[in-house]
């Protein structure tokens, strides 16, 4: 796939892929591109197109390589959050003297969906085209956070009940079948904000070990500026991220917690049940031997007797286990 920005009126517009475009244009982005494509980009900016690497490993080994005019950055990118598919991209930058070219692969509509996300002026050369793009990222990277943090905040509410009322919690924990369900969907979307962040949080180290390389080799003051103030918002990311983190695993812990303490309770149930139930059931057991020297075998009162014998023995029991607090 293939997409050509042009700036008009301050505005980043897609134009279409003939050659006078591809000339004027700032931005060219290539999704899985074709042969043909690469070859159309190569031949109206004078670009090698390199594509990203299949992503196969967590870390990028080789995230910047510079040849005589032009400059080639790899980083990661979260994609697919707003659809609940995120996926992890990787994302080549070609920086040179033409337009910006990124070159990505696991994405069908490439970066098209960074455009809609920015929100701040555009520039009006192609040199500045690349610090707009981080801005879109960190944009980007924030609302992620966002749309996690009000996930988060949902299922803590569903968790915790706190702000529920105690004839509405009184009634949730009536229905254990209900709040089984109920905490199986919240460990169900706890694990896809955990799958969020971990994925956040490695295109955050990516784009951070990049700003970093990059910023030894930029000499222009204006770009060092940016790169600095960038990986200012890439740590502020970070520390969030590592909040959210925690905010999950004591969330996951709580639900834990709570599915040990129904466990618990439905065990304690049928413990005091089998304990008031082993007097009677030791009379009857007594009593059904049917022995031939039984002396109360043959009395008229012997059946009544057996059963006010096993209601006293419940009933003794009863007793003895709300005396020792167990029910």
């Amino acid at each position: 796939m293939l997409q050509v920005y042009a700036v008009e009126g301050g505005k980043l517009m897609a134009r279409p892929h003939d050659a006078a475009s591809l000339g004027t244009a700032v931005w060219i982005d290539l999704a899985d591109p074709t042969h043909d494509e690469q070859c159309v980009v190569e031949r109206a900016t004078g670009i090698h197109i390199q594509t990203p690497d299949e992503l196969d490993r967590f870390y990028i080994s080789d995230q910047l390589r510079t040849t005589s005019d032009q400059l080639i950055l790899n980083a990661l990118l979260v994609t697919g959050v707003t659809e609940h598919q995120p996926n992890l991209v990787p994302v080549t930058f070609i920086r040179s003297k033409g337009p910006l070219v990124t070159v990505s692969k696991g994405s069908k509509d490439g970066l098209a969906w960074l455009v809609a996300e920015c929100e701040e002026g555009l520039p009006t050369t192609s040199k500045d085209m690349f610090p707009v793009i981080l801005d879109m990222i960190i944009d980007h990277a924030i609302n992620v956070l966002d749309h996690v943090s009000g996930d988060l905040d949902r299922l803590n509410r569903a968790l915790f009940q706190h702000h529920n009322s105690p004839k509405r919690r009184l009634q949730l924990s009536a229905s254990p079948r209900r709040r089984n369900h109920q905490l199986e969907l919240i460990l169900t979307e706890l694990g896809y904000c955990r799958e969020v962040l971990v994925k956040l949080r490695r295109s955050a180290l990516s784009f951070r070990r990049l700003i970093g390389l990059l910023r030894e080799r930029v000499s222009e003051e204006g770009l060092a500026k940016k790169l600095e103030a960038f990986g200012n918002e890439l740590q502020a990311i970070a520390e969030a991220e590592v909040d959210l983190s925690s905010t999950a695993s004591f969330m996951l812990d709580g639900a834990v917690g709570f599915i040990g303490i129904m466990q618990n309770q439905t065990v304690n149930i049928l413990t005091v049940v089998g304990t008031l139930l082993t007097p009677p059931v030791l009379v009857a057991s007594i009593y059904g031997m049917n022995f031939k020297n039984m002396p109360e075998l043959q009395w008229e009162w012997g059946y009544f007797w057996a059963l006010a014998l096993m209601v006293i023995s419940g009933l003794a029991m009863y007793a003895f286990v709300r005396a020792r607090g167990w029910l």
